[in-house]
């Protein structure tokens, strides 16, 4: 009696796994500001893909080749949002080196959290850790979301300390938020080749400045020409009073706060995907997406681009520091006449979010 009910609480667990995961599959192929379930879907999938593999572990101890099946086809049909979660180049020399005269250059990508600014007081292990950070990777190209600058003498004048650590002679800052005139807050871009434009799109409103605007910028490399995107897509924002009003009244609640984020950052992708198709020059898009691999907002934006981590990385590849383990939310994507030689995901301490950092170069016609 006691392995008939233990038989049948694992196939009903199971067939609910497996609806999991496809549902988690598929679903964030839609658009989650037209279903808004759709915009949790993803999320769940880092968890449910490894689970149907332990199912069909147990499933053939007990012999059971028609539940056996049941979860390899589910897997199969799971194995390109596999393909997006993990990196597989266990065996690919991944390590950013550029060579001598090569036309290859070095991007990174980092959501600063304010550059460690906490209720107007700098955290100055934060602080360090972020300065570590880009003085490790010495990128030739660094885009930063979150990023906060005070021309106040005395001040954290973090503008003018890292073009003069990191020898960048050119910059683009979007300015999306000032506070008492002098505290500047928004997305800035520095580097050590030539900005030939750059501009700030509008697409949104944010709270912290960062959030409201892409970042634009054409930038020259030995005699070609790239653009990229720097973007800080909208995240949830959640604060203390939230979690209190799960279920307060529609325009209040956290479920309500949520379908608003989603639709938003929904069309900030579709918004960012078309900017992608139109530019002139090949493209790089980096940043915080606040979404996951398997999303409907990274499959918009990724499409037809390279994923700098997917191309030459291992593992999960996370880029947030809490919340979970399988969090990879950070991206550099780029296009095909770009080509992704190898990239790093660094790890500081203390920081919310970890730099993504990727070498590339632009095939010659």
């Amino acid at each position: 009696m006691l392995k008939i009910i233990v038989r049948r609480t694992l196939l009903w667990s199971n067939i609910c796994l497996v609806a999991a995961l496809l549902l988690s599959t598929f679903l964030p192929g839609i658009n989650p500001g037209k279903c808004w379930p759709a915009g949790f879907s993803g999320f769940f999938f880092p968890v449910l893909f490894p689970l149907c593999f332990l199912y069909t572990c147990v499933w053939a101890w007990y012999k059971k080749r028609k539940y056996v099946l049941m979860n390899i086809m589910a897997i199969l049909c799971a194995v390109p949002a596999a393909l997006t979660t993990w990196g597989v180049h266990i065996f690919r020399k991944n390590i950013i080196s550029k060579e001598t005269n090569s036309r290859q250059f070095t991007l990174m990508t980092y959501n600063t959290s304010s550059m460690g600014l906490e209720r107007y007081v700098t955290d100055k292990d934060k602080e360090a850790a972020i300065y570590n950070a880009i003085a490790s990777g010495s990128p030739d190209i660094l885009c930063m979301q979150e990023f906060y600058t005070n021309d106040t003498p005395g001040k954290d004048q973090h503008m003018q300390r890292i073009k003069s650590a990191g020898n960048y002679p050119y910059h683009y800052f979007t300015g999306d938020k000032i506070h008492w005139e002098s505290w500047h807050y928004g997305i800035v871009l520095f580097s050590r080749y030539p900005v030939i434009a750059a501009s700030a799109i509008p697409c949104g409103e944010s709270e912290t400045g960062s959030g409201s605007t892409f970042l634009r910028a054409d930038i020259a490399i030995k005699g070609d020409t790239i653009r990229v995107f720097a973007v800080h897509l909208i995240s949830y924002m959640f604060k203390g009073e939230d979690y209190e009003n799960m279920k307060a009244p529609k325009g209040t609640g956290l479920v309500y706060k949520m379908r608003s984020t989603f639709r938003t950052r929904s069309a900030q992708a579709l918004q960012l995907a078309a900017l992608v198709a139109e530019s002139p020059y090949p493209a790089i898009v980096c940043g915080d997406f606040n979404d996951t691999p398997v999303s409907f907002t990274y499959k918009t934006i990724s499409r037809n681009m390279q994923d700098a981590f997917l191309k030459t990385g291992v593992g999960w590849g996370r880029t947030l520091s809490y919340l979970s383990p399988s969090l990879r939310i950070d991206y550099i994507l780029a296009q095909p006449p770009l080509t992704v030689h190898a990239s790093k995901v660094f790890h500081p301490r203390p920081s919310e979010h970890f730099p993504v950092m990727a070498c590339l170069s632009l095939k010659k016609n």
